[in-house]
């Protein structure tokens, strides 16, 4: 690599000869600098999004439909709730009854 512009100082630094405040300030500007280089928002937002999905799917699942054992579950009551209004929100309701005279 040939340049015809001279750079101002020499990189990388010869820490030995830097200050320690001057070699942290360098660290600093190096781990914000790759930090910035390195960041993937699109795939952290992608992982968490997957992370968060499976984590309510297993929840859902345990209390909802899987089997715990003879005695029953921890959940029957709210799978009672549950399972009982989607019925009610998606059956068709009943005739209505004739209404007696009296």
């Amino acid at each position: 690599y040939s340049s015809p512009y001279k750079p101002k100082r020499q990189w990388p630094p010869d820490m030995s000869k830097l200050s320690p405040k001057h070699q942290f300030r360098l660290e600093r500007k190096y781990r914000r600098r790759a930090a910035l280089k390195y960041a993937r928002p699109k795939w952290t937002k992608f992982t968490k999004l997957v992370q968060w999905f499976s984590i309510g799917f297993v929840l859902i699942y345990a209390m909802l439909f899987m089997e715990w054992d003879e005695k029953g579950s921890p959940f029957d009551e709210v799978r009672k709730a549950v399972f009982g209004g989607l019925k009610e929100a998606f059956s068709t309701p009943a005739p209505p009854r004739p209404v007696r005279e009296a």
